[in-house]
């Protein structure tokens, strides 16, 4: 207590009262202060290059470097690693004998299938003996495996190459992969597919990543040489064996290349096997990839594996504008994905007349414009004006029949056809919907008859009795709902239920007539007084 109260009471020390140039830093102050900033930013920068000897200081030249847009020079600059095993199916360098996840290897991989018969058993003890292997973006083979082998889809193997060794990805097993091989016209128990060795080793492994890190910079330097050679083609891929004694080198030319002098500046710059493989422009694009148009990517790199010729008359025909900017794909060439719509348009277009053909009106002469083949609908319009007029394609068939016997209507705008906008089309719909529900509940439940209340409908037997009263106020509503609805009440007396008396002895006196049997009024009459009597019955 005795201490608090000192503390408490203790006088107040008066702070020291500094001269104006007391608090001013002097000139040596602030070049001490800048040393000892530029001192601790040597050491913090020495400090991280130990911690972490990859990361460099972002240098820029003064003139280049912008306030606005550059980053600051004082923060570390990280190196990007290109990740060279997406092109072979996984994000990272794959460990022995250890399986790339399906997951992996489907989400990187080019020109992927699907192996749907993998839970089916299969028809033999014995699984096939041949393997897909996948190798670099779409390069696949079959291989054959020894006896005692056995691998699934993401294990990565050792494989006879041309010479030495490589290194893939099994990516289909099974029946699948007879059938692909069957696809692809490749016999089982031909002599020309190579073998699989082993499952990949660590040493195999180590020395295919290195030969993975030496295809760009390879890719590089080939085409500087070619450029310097002067040859026409352009280089697109490199891809290395898994031993690193060979090399395929993936072109495109126009024109045929004579390259022998290039194979042997390759294999005098690099001390490897030189492989040559020309290949179209569309595979080119399935190997680099992209994103299409449509946001997605490439049909050729993801599913597409066989290419078909499109022509100009493939989009005329889809009334597609031929603009080259907007059909170019990737590849420069026409697009795909106009061949897969191309036979629907086509089969609708064997219903119209065909296109081009004015058609002649006393008022004048109708061009042709344009088809909308779903809608059926050709546009046509008068020589000299711009205003199109909307005709049905069975009419402009019927139209052009007249002109041919020389007979000319009046005018286009009587075969007229008025289009409802969207919005109008979407509120018809909903209408005849309505109408259909209203129509279903009057029918009764679902509209639906079994088979044994039809058979007992057409005997005359366990029909639905009703007082004379209620069945002529049923027949007096639905004469004054026919005079008010002509057209709905027509259409329910087409769709009456067979529990109507008069719809049921419609339909069998016309059964009766296509049978030759004669009309039984009398039966009908003795039927009726009976039905009298029961119902006097009943209400006595």
């Amino acid at each position: 207590m005795e201490d608090k109260d000192e503390k408490i009471n203790a006088p107040e020390v008066p702070t020291p009262i500094l001269d104006e140039e007391e608090t001013v830093a002097s000139a040596e102050d602030i070049a001490a202060f800048m040393q000892e900033r530029r001192k601790a930013r040597e050491e913090k920068k020495q400090h991280v290059e130990r911690e972490n000897p990859e990361v460099e200081e972002y240098i820029s030249e003064e003139s280049a470097l912008d306030p606005y847009l550059d980053p600051d020079p004082e923060i570390p600059w990280i190196k990007y690693d290109e990740p060279v095993f997406l092109s072979r199916g996984c994000n990272k360098c794959p460990k022995s004998y250890t399986p790339v996840s399906s997951t992996e290897w489907r989400s990187c991989s080019k020109v992927t299938c699907t192996n749907w018969l993998s839970g089916v058993r299969q028809p033999t003890e014995r699984p096939f003996e041949c393997v897909e292997v996948r190798f670099k973006n779409n390069h696949k083979d079959f291989y054959r495996l020894p006896d005692g082998l056995e691998v699934t889809e993401g294990d990565v193997v050792a494989v006879e190459g041309q010479p030495g060794h490589d290194v893939g990805i099994v990516c289909l097993t099974g029946e699948l992969c007879r059938l692909q091989m069957y696809k692809k016209s490749i016999k089982p128990d031909s002599e020309n597919i190579r073998k699989v060795f082993r499952r990949a080793k660590e040493n195999d492994i180590d020395k295919w990543a290195e030969s993975l890190k030496l295809e760009h910079s390879t890719l590089i330097r080939t085409r500087e040489i070619v450029q310097n050679m002067g040859l026409e083609m352009k280089v697109n891929d490199v891809e290395y064996q898994g031993d690193q004694s060979k090399a395929i080198f993936y072109y495109t030319a126009d024109d045929r290349v004579d390259f022998r002098e290039l194979i042997k500046v390759l294999a005098e710059e690099f001390h490897i096997r030189i492989e040559m493989k020309q290949i179209g422009v569309r595979q080119e694009a399935g190997k680099v990839g992209g994103l299409g148009t449509c946001g997605r990517e490439l049909c050729c790199s993801t599913w597409l594996t066989s290419f078909k010729s499109v022509t100009t008359s493939t989009a005329k025909t889809q009334q597609i504008m031929p603009n080259p900017q907007k059909l170019a794909g990737q590849c420069g060439k026409l697009k795909c994905c106009l061949n897969f719509e191309y036979e629907v348009y086509a089969d609708a277009l064997k219903k119209f007349p065909p296109a081009g053909h004015a058609i002649r009106f006393k008022k004048g002469l109708a061009l042709y414009k344009k088809t909308d083949v779903f809608r059926g609908i050709m546009w046509y319009a008068y020589e000299g004006e711009n205003e199109l007029i909307a005709l049905k394609a069975e009419k402009v068939k019927e139209l052009l029949e007249m002109n041919r016997r020389q007979e000319y209507p009046e005018t286009m705008e009587e075969f007229q056809v008025e289009l409802m906008s969207t919005s109008a089309l979407v509120q018809e719909s909903t209408g005849e919907e309505v109408e259909r529900e209203i129509q279903r509940l009057m029918e009764g439940g679902n509209g639906v008859v079994g088979e044994e209340q039809e058979r007992k409908n057409d005997n005359g037997r366990d029909r639905r009795r009703q007082p004379r009263e209620g069945k002529d106020r049923q027949v007096r509503n639905d004469q004054n709902h026919k005079k008010d609805h002509p057209q709905q009440g027509e259409h329910r007396d087409r769709n009456a239920t067979p529990g109507n008396d008069q719809h049921n002895r419609q339909q069998h006196q016309r059964g009766d007539r296509r049978q030759g049997k004669p009309r039984r009024e009398g039966g009908d009459r003795s039927r009726r007084s009976s039905e009298g009597e029961n119902r006097n019955r009943e209400e006595a």
